[in-house]
């Protein structure tokens, strides 16, 4: 059983969308402790809570609808995006990952889960991260390593 699981989400053929995605590939040729796994949970959906269950403690990585400037970077606890129907929704998921999370929280299978969001610059068909997406990474790793060291 991983002590932490860090799961990026995203679709790498929408542009910035991939952001999560790029983080994971980054994170796969660093060294982490022992006990961090690292995974490409895709787009999300309900197959998320099979990549969440075992885990004690899981950050997820993704790109962020918050309405600030592109290439911000915020950290979320599990109640702060956990939705209310009539309330507006962060992750440009919301037909999977949030539903999925929302199950899970109210089913009891969800461990400590922390939230990484990046404000995308472009969301749009064609590979690859916007030159905004692509200089918060440095900075996510950073915030992504002193996480992962804070719990080991």
């Amino acid at each position: 059983m991983s002590e932490i699981r860090i799961i990026g989400i995203g679709n790498p053929l929408m542009g910035d969308d991939g952001l999560g995605i790029a983080i994971i590939e980054r994170l796969r040729n660093l060294e982490l402790p022992e006990g961090v796994e690292v995974i490409d949970g895709g787009t999300g959906g309900m197959t998320l809570l099979s990549l969440i269950e075992g885990a004690r403690r899981v950050i997820l990585v993704d790109a962020v609808d918050m309405g600030k400037a592109p290439g911000t970077i915020a950290q979320f606890g599990l109640d702060d995006f956990l939705f209310d129907p009539s309330e507006p929704v962060l992750s440009l998921h919301v037909s999977g990952v949030l539903p999925a999370l929302q199950l899970g929280q109210e089913l009891g299978l969800l461990p400590p889960l922390t939230l990484f969001g990046v404000q995308p610059a472009v969301v749009a068909p064609g590979p690859g991260l916007s030159p905004t997406a692509t200089s918060a990474i440095p900075p996510l790793l950073d915030h992504l390593l002193a996480e992962i060291h804070s719990f080991c």
